[in-house]
């Protein structure tokens, strides 16, 4: 095989393998108001907790309106 054929070749599979990798890392994200969370929501740190462990989510986090919001891929 010539060095411009090995070349391209290379090109072939590093452009390809980046796309997949954008395709991935690209994934929608929505956000929900949790499921079981009880009480008002201050630390953020215990909603995503919460989310993870119990509602087998991807996050969470606190808002606004006190209450925990979970996000979960779309």
């Amino acid at each position: 095989m010539d060095k411009k054929s090995l070349a391209g070749l290379c090109f072939l599979f590093l452009v390809l393998f980046v796309a997949q990798e954008i395709a991935v890392s690209e994934a929608a994200r929505c956000e929900n108001l949790a499921d079981t969370y009880r009480g008002p929501c201050f630390t953020t740190g215990s909603c995503d907790d919460h989310c993870k462990n119990k509602e087998h989510l991807v996050s969470g986090r606190c808002r606004d309106d006190f209450r925990c919001w979970c996000t979960r891929n779309c």
